[in-house]
This record gives structure tokens, sequence and C-alpha cells, in this order.
């Protein structure tokens, strides 16, 4: 059996380690964070949730539908029949008819789902990947060594990719040339419904890219939680303010936009750091010879989707190995 090291624990690295768990490989994930679930992630706060990250998915390719009808089944996601509309200026204009998909009862459910009876190293960062003869081992930043394995997948957004792919430089020159986008996001419990008179907005001008009631989601408590994602260049000028005066900056946007809102029960602002592939999309990355690559939406053109594919794609690479 072959050993694979997976390092990231978001949708393209967790449904890259369960198709090779099912393939008979032995999978060892790592990630940085407490959980696992990456952007499928969901801020929790006393009785408050907020999916903060992915707001939906929606499923094209042929590959992603047999696991959406599993997912369903197990009740950990469900269709999203909220009012979606594309705002410019001062027009509002339904959103095209499509499919969007959502975690139930929250986003975090389907990287549960993902991540049940896999081994999942948390709270671990991987800073240097290294090969020798008996193959390829792993260094974390506390000194920490983790090896050996067979095959390496790095399911981490580019630009963190880009000092673990040393040991194969076309492959680094590769995420070097994607450039990522930041993204702020917020997160707001109001008294009473706000004057935003749809469950999610598509926004196409001014400082905000999407607009959503949280609450609108199936399988969700019935307050009125609201999620607001900031534009790159927005983004980019408040990154390093304080975070609750971010979260005030983002009121008073609303504000000017809808008019007057009510008072709030929680309001918080999370920055994402590398939220949006912001240029070329390589492919899935890989190296066939050495057993080392790269994946994540990034290398298909963003999307939940896109990092779901991305996992099944080097995946079948691996075995193909």
């Amino acid at each position: 059996m072959i050993r694979v090291a997976i390092i990231g624990a978001g949708p393209a690295g967790l449904v890259a380690a369960r198709t090779l768990v099912n393939a008979g490989a032995v999978v060892r994930v790592y990630d940085k964070g407490r959980r696992p679930g990456g952007r499928l992630n969901t801020r929790e706060h006393g009785s408050y949730q907020f999916d903060h990250g992915s707001q939906f998915f929606t499923v094209r390719d042929e590959r992603i539908s047999p696991m959406l009808e599993d997912w369903v089944s197990h009740k950990v996601v469900a269709l999203w029949e909220g009012r979606l509309v594309r705002l410019m200026g001062d027009t509002a204009e339904v959103a095209r008819p499509t499919k969007r998909y959502v975690g139930t009862p929250s986003m975090i459910s389907l990287a549960k789902e993902l991540s049940e009876e896999l081994e999942i190293i948390s709270l671990t960062r991987i800073t240097g990947v290294e090969r020798n003869k008996k193959g390829w081992h792993l260094h974390d930043e506390l000194g920490g060594h983790h090896g050996t394995f067979d095959r390496v997948v790095i399911a981490i957004p580019a630009p963190q990719a880009v000092p673990l792919l040393s040991e194969v430089p076309l492959l680094q020159r590769a995420a070097e040339a994607v450039e990522m986008a930041p993204c702020f996001a917020g997160m707001f419990v109001f008294s009473e419904p706000p004057p935003m008179d749809f469950d999610g907005a598509f926004v196409g001008d001014g400082p905000f890219t999407w607009i959503a009631r949280d609450a609108s989601k199936p399988g969700r408590p019935d307050v009125e939680t609201w999620v607001v994602h900031a534009s790159p260049e927005w983004t980019r000028r408040h990154w390093s303010g304080d975070r609750t005066d971010v979260a005030q900056s983002f009121l008073e946007e609303l504000t000017m936009r809808f008019g007057p809102l009510p008072n709030t029960l929680f309001e918080r602002a999370h920055r994402w750091g590398y939220a949006l592939a912001d240029g070329s999309t390589p492919g899935v990355l890989w190296d066939a010879k050495l057993g080392i690559g790269a994946v994540g939406d990034w290398c298909l053109g963003g999307r939940v989707e896109g990092a779901l594919v991305s996992g099944i794609q080097i995946a079948d690479k691996v075995i193909e190995s």
C-alpha cells in the first residue's frame, strides 16, 4: 500500500484523502487549523452561527454527482432555495436560476462528513518537504518530523504551497504564477430584519461582492444572521485595521447603500488572506516521477466544485503513479 501525506484539510485535500483511502492507500492529513474544513468552515458564537467562508456550491461535473447524492441522503447537504439577486447601483435583478447547495445545519457539516474516519493531524503547520532515498519527509514549524511517505499532495492556497514545492521547480513556478486576492468577511446579527429584500446578493459595484441572510439557508436557527464579503480592493485598504473597526466600517457601508439598520446583537470581521484565485489557473500540478503535487480550487478557477474536482483529479494521478 502506498503511503500518502496530504497537507491541507480543505475540500480539495479532504476529497483527495477520501478517494485515496477508498482506493486502499494509507493517508495522513496535516492541517494548521483546529478542525478540518478550510473555507467550508462555520464561525460559531454562542447560539449564533455564520458560514463566513464558502457560501454555497454548485455541481456541474458528473464526478461530483454521486457524492452529492450521498451527502443529501445523509442530510449533511441540502438545496438552498433562497431569493438571490444581482445588485448593480439601484438595480436588483433576480439571479440566474441554478441549483445551489449548502451544508446542513452549517457548511462545516460537509467537511465533517468528508473527514469522517480519516487520520487528520490538526494544529500542525508543515513548513518543509524533503525527499531522500526512503521517500518524502515533512517538517513542521515546531521542529517535528513526519514520514516517511511515498507521495505528497499539497492542498493549500498557491502562495503557501510555493515554499513546499522547492524540490520541484517547475511546479513551484506554476504555483508562483497564481495570484490570490484577500477577502474581509463581516458577520452580523440584527435585532430585527434589516432593509435588504433578498436572501443572497451578488454585488457588482461598491465595497461588497456578496451579502447573505445566513438564516435563510436550510437547517439554520431563525435569527437575523447576515454575512457580507468585501471586494479585494476594499479588503486591501482595510487589511491592517482593527477588526472591530472593520466591522463598524461594514455597517456604515451597508447603511449608505440600504438605509438605517436595526441594532446589532453581534458583529465581527474575519480576514481571509487567500480567498480568490486572481489570474491564471494552471490545472492540477503533479510530478509523477517524484510523486508530489499541489491542488486546490485555484488550480481550476475557484469555487468549491473546482476544489472537489481537483481533489479527485490528483487522487487519480497518485493512484496511476
